[in-house]
């Protein structure tokens, strides 16, 4: 029996492919490098922040010893100061993890390895779920914020999970409106449909990075309009 009442968070690494301008790899939630900016966000890395992949024997270990508090539980490899899939070892997490956790989640930009990675890891592992953060349908908008993240391939990694999985499940987007994204709305409703994934799209609350009110209204006028092509979505306050 998995219990859902506590999940448990691990950064496996603090490696990340994107620059996200507000990052907390940066220090810059408060006080974001501008979405317009020319800056290299890893030229102001958090003094504090120590590049690293944690070493599976360490993780192994931990979870051994304390294996009453983590078997049947769920377990996030989360991306607040790194992408999990950057990981050299990624697998061999994955792998264990899935052995001895109810459930196993992963958020992801989708921009790391190729789809067929991510076809196997759907095909493989039946209680793994993937939480993608795209915040668009091509590079001219998911790259403002998800910098350097190849979009195209995000979504066909995406995608190729997904369409492992019977039904809803698994897959799960995480798509942050923005000023320069609303408009993309009704296509990734229909990308979502089609590859049997499920959808939340939520407002951004960054700060310095606030929607307007107009185009809140505009974004969730077009969500109302076509989340019946959606299959299974929410629209809801972010962060």
């Amino acid at each position: 029996m998995i219990n859902k009442n506590i999940i448990y968070d691990f950064s496996i690494s603090s490696y990340c492919n994107a620059a996200c301008p507000s990052c907390k790899r940066y220090g810059t939630y408060s006080d974001p490098i501008p979405l317009d900016s020319s800056v290299d966000p890893n030229q102001k890395l958090h003094p504090s922040l120590r590049q690293l992949h944690i070493k599976f024997e360490d993780f192994k270990e931990v979870i051994e010893k304390n294996m009453h508090n983590f078997k049947g539980y769920v377990v996030t490899f989360e991306g607040e100061l790194g992408d999990a899939m950057v990981h050299p070892q990624v697998m061999k997490f994955i792998d264990y993890g899935c052995s001895i956790f109810g459930t196993l989640k992963i958020v992801t930009n989708g921009g790391n390895r190729k789809s067929d990675f991510y076809k196997e890891l759907g095909t493989r592992y039946k209680n793994l779920e993937m939480i993608f953060s795209i915040d668009g349908m091509k590079d001219d908008t998911n790259q403002i914020y998800r910098r350097r993240v190849r979009t195209e391939r995000a979504l066909s990694n995406m995608a190729a999970f997904a369409n492992t999985k019977n039904g809803w499940v698994n897959t799960y987007w995480q798509f942050l409106i923005f000023n320069h994204n609303f408009f993309e709305i009704p296509d990734a409703l229909s990308f979502a449909k089609t590859n049997n994934i499920t959808i939340h799209l939520k407002f951004n609350q960054r700060p310095k990075f606030l929607i307007t009110e107009k185009r809140k209204r505009m974004a969730t006028y077009l969500y109302e309009k076509h989340k019946h092509e959606g299959g299974v979505s929410t629209l809801t306050l972010g962060n």
